[in-house]
């Protein structure tokens, strides 16, 4: 979770994954946008029944630097979905390491959120030519991996935990009949870029996204069965797509004989 990587700068997160894939793979190959496909056939020759692609992606929200003003304060846009209530006072650190801090500009009442155009990075400089970052440069939200007892805190559990999930899948997938491709994308949080082009590219039968998902069991929460710690939920439908009820079917029957809740 802690490794830079936003959409579009995959790069370490990858060497990461493939580290751990490559000796359980029986081929293995980055396409040209930057996903790693690791596939996984029968053991014996056999006649493949079905091509599976189970998806998740590498990449994390971040800014990206648009304006260094006369006073050296960095301007930034969002990279995927930043949302306002998040940044205020939050860290970022840049891929060359440099660390920054986010301040914003003064406010008529103090209790406003502050659009993202009123807020800045501070990385120390005192004018353009001292500033460490240009125009282009990315960076992450920098916040480190903790433990709540069972809880896990982290910047990018969205969606390295469903990396680790692909990884473990992986590893534990003794025998099949099928082709599994495990596909490691890029630039989810920008417009599910990766899973796209990765999907074309292996034509599967049946697709699987790993991802997380929001929960239902704060105060004062929108009303919704996930709770968490009670289990994986499975996808039935959101804004962007509608799941295909054989594989929901499929998917429920699967947990409900594994007494997985």
């Amino acid at each position: 979770t802690e490794t830079f990587g936003p959409s579009g700068y995959e790069d370490n997160v990858r060497a990461i994954v493939r580290n751990q894939v490559e000796p359980l793979a029986d081929e293995i190959r980055v396409d040209a946008l930057g996903n790693l496909i690791a596939r996984r056939g029968p053991r014996k020759a056999t006649k493949v029944t079905r091509k599976i692609m189970i998806a998740a992606h590498m990449d994390e929200i971040g800014v990206i630097v648009s304006h260094v003003d006369e006073k050296g304060f960095v301007r930034f846009s969002p990279i995927g979905s930043v949302f306002r209530r998040y940044v205020l006072g939050g860290r970022v650190r840049f891929l060359d390491g440099t660390p920054g801090v986010i301040g914003f500009d003064r406010l008529d009442n103090v209790n406003d959120l502050p659009t993202l155009d009123k807020v800045y990075i501070d990385v120390g400089a005192t004018n353009p030519k001292d500033c460490p970052v240009r125009i282009g440069d990315v960076a992450a939200f920098d916040r480190s991996y903790t433990e709540f007892g069972n809880r896990l805190v982290a910047k990018s559990l969205d969606d390295r935990v469903g990396v680790l999930i692909a990884i473990e899948t992986l590893r534990a997938l003794k025998s099949t009949q099928h082709d599994v491709y495990f596909a490691f994308t890029t630039q989810e949080e920008v417009g599910i870029r990766g899973a796209t082009t990765s999907a074309y590219g292996i034509d599967p039968d049946i697709g699987i996204a790993l991802d997380v998902t929001p929960s239902g069991d704060t105060p004062s929460s929108l009303k919704m069965e996930m709770a968490l710690g009670k289990g994986p939920c499975i996808k039935i439908q959101d804004v962007g797509m509608v799941a295909d009820p054989r594989v929901v079917q499929w998917l429920v029957r699967a947990a409900e004989k594994n007494k997985i809740p």
